[in-house]
């Protein structure tokens, strides 16, 4: 599955879990730690189906005085009115802390209003529907942006803030017509009109479905400056992100260039991380007198198992320094024993 599906999964299966929420929870609040300004709240069922976390403003609930959130354990009661129904929420504030019981009430007219524009299962989804601020307007601007989403992929799109803003802005670096699929994925990875415009820079011509991968993988500038250092200069991004999967690194190219490696091509470093070509296993052959051996010939041995253990019994059937493709041969013919003479 790819990361992007896994993700938006686990969030939309948190989602339905969620859904069971009828009419009451618990719930926590601390400062956000991205803006202090905010409180990030946590709606919560039963430790079964998890919590939605959402930021919310102070001045956004009802009742709710700033000077209670940083007091010591002061009783507290508010209420968050959304077009999908309110939350009452009653609990305790302790030096930015929060938390407590909530109540909730769907709104039948919004949910009526939503069956009116096609969308089934509503009932079971207004707690979800609150808790995310789903509005009618929020349904309307999705629309109009040309797509025509189930509930479940509304749900999606305003957990990641998908909106005109985000799409005209991708529109004015040539990223032209992304599914409401591919938007989720650009904010889940951060897939921004600036890191587009860098990328590009650097890789004129990259796909955006690439930009995606070096997000997904963690390539930056940072780590292709560090590798041309260490002797990989014009990598292209997929050699960069093969370089990530697979933890080839400035380390693992000094360390395979202090046994012998230097200069190994790309490729051969992605291999050799891969088959897990490293020092125990040219030690290994070395003690059975194969040392100096090829790049090639280290990958196919991890490829086939081939070792001191199996070149010894190599010896003993009469052959005493068989080339590196031989002992391939004996790995996968199987070792026939050798005529005294022969």
């Amino acid at each position: 599955m790819k990361p992007l599906l896994k993700i938006a999964a686990i969030l939309l299966l948190t989602a339905a879990a969620i859904a069971d929420c009828k009419d009451r929870g618990t719930w926590t609040a601390e400062p956000s730690s991205e803006n202090p300004s905010l409180l990030q709240f946590r709606f919560t069922c039963s430790r079964e189906n998890g919590g939605i976390d959402r930021p919310l403003s102070p001045s956004a609930v009802a009742g709710l005085d700033p000077a209670a959130i940083n007091g010591s354990h002061v009783p507290v009661k508010f209420r968050l009115a959304r077009e999908a129904g309110t939350f009452d929420f009653d609990g305790t504030f302790n030096a930015g802390v929060g938390y407590g019981e909530f109540t909730f009430a769907a709104n039948q007219q919004f949910l009526a209003d939503l069956k009116q524009m096609g969308f089934s299962d509503t009932d079971s989804k207004a707690f979800v529907l609150a808790a995310l601020d789903v509005t009618r307007a929020y349904i309307k601007e999705l629309r109009g942006l040309g797509f025509d989403p189930d509930l479940d992929k509304v749900i999606a799109g305003r957990i990641f803030n998908v909106d005109r803003e985000q799409v005209d802005g991708l529109k004015a670096v040539g990223v032209s017509s992304p599914s409401l699929d591919d938007l989720v994925q650009y904010r889940i990875f951060h897939v921004t009109p600036e890191y587009i415009r860098q990328t590009r820079a650097a890789f004129p011509g990259l796909a955006i479905d690439k930009m995606v991968a070096m997000r997904i993988h963690q390539v930056t500038p940072e780590f292709a400056q560090e590798m041309s250092r260490a002797g990989y200069t014009n990598l292209s991004a997929d050699q960069l992100i093969a370089f990530k999967i697979h933890g080839v690194s400035p380390e693992f190219v000094h360390q395979m260039a202090s046994l012998g490696f230097k200069g190994v091509d790309a490729d051969h470093l992605v291999s050799f991380r891969i088959f897990n070509v490293n020092p125990d296993q040219i030690q290994d052959l070395s003690k059975s007198g194969y040392s100096a051996l090829a790049a090639d010939d280290l990958i196919n041995f991890r490829i086939h198992h081939i070792d001191s253990a199996f070149i010894e019994k190599v010896k003993q059937a009469g052959y005493q320094h068989p080339s590196p493709g031989e002992l391939v041969d004996f790995k996968i013919m199987g070792i026939r024993h050798r005529t005294a003479g022969l």
